[in-house]
């Protein structure tokens, strides 16, 4: 029998509401939401995204992506407009309110992480990073 209490999909979950929390107090000063930074740091590794691209990456459906979005534009931190080559189609930009977040956003990331990890030695802390990725492989977003 499976003991589900001490399996890997448990601690996962546990850690991940964890940061979340935590991520949630940091970032509350500046109005964003804990799943809504995900969409600022695909922002910072490639701007210009279109919406779509950006729900696949994060991993969420249309309708969440939007709320998201909307919410970070009301905010001023994206501002959205047609693609050009496509109409249908939604390209999300950063503004320079944006753009000026991110080492604030970098900053509670690191904290939270550094939390997380801080009972680990750094060889620890690097095969833990190994494993996972190992782990998150199949499911990362193409």
């Amino acid at each position: 029998m499976i003991d589900i209490a001490n399996s890997e999909a448990r601690y996962l979950a546990l850690l991940h509401r964890q940061m979340m929390k935590q991520l949630e107090r940091e970032l509350a000063p500046l109005n964003i939401g804990p799943g809504r930074y995900l969409y600022l740091f695909s922002l910072y590794i490639r701007d210009g995204r279109r919406q779509q691209e950006l729900a696949d990456a994060i991993g969420v459906d249309k309708a969440a992506a939007t709320r998201a979005l909307s919410r970070l534009e009301e905010c001023g931190y994206v501002r959205r407009s047609a693609d050009k080559e496509d109409r249908r189609a939604v390209r999300v930009y950063l503004t320079a309110k944006g753009r000026k977040l991110r080492p604030k956003l970098e900053t509670a990331a690191i904290h939270c992480i550094d939390n997380l990890t801080s009972e680990l030695a750094d060889d620890e802390r690097q095969e833990l990073r190994r494993l996972l990725a190992k782990m998150a492989l199949p499911l990362a977003p193409t």
